[in-house]
């Protein structure tokens, strides 16, 4: 009876762990560039955040909409916190200036 209830333990605690899905959205670590968003694959009227995981390099980000009208500007110093981006719609641009690499959230 032991053996039975040790085996039962088992392979319940084996199946809740097996079942479990990460509920963390994927990060997203780009470079310097000008990305659409529909490229960036983020969930739509979403709020995400970005941040600059470098030691040393500064980043500036622009977010523009589908009539090239700036929408967010942000200069992220080194190792900088999170910051709020604006919700991508579809058509919006993202241009990234930086020598390292930026997070999105």
């Amino acid at each position: 009876m032991k053996k039975f209830f040790f085996m039962f333990l088992l392979c319940l605690y084996l199946s809740f762990n097996l079942l479990s899905i990460p509920s963390m959205a994927q990060q997203k670590t780009i470079k310097e560039g000008v990305y659409r968003s529909e490229d960036l694959n983020l969930s739509e009227n979403m709020t995400h955040t970005i941040k600059n995981p470098s030691n040393n390099e500064y980043a500036f980000i622009m977010a523009f909409d589908s009539n090239q009208i700036t929408q967010q500007y942000m200069q992220l110093i080194p190792n900088s916190e999170a910051y709020i981006l604006t919700p991508l719609e579809p058509g919006y641009q993202l241009l990234v200036v930086t020598n390292d690499e930026i997070i999105i959230d």
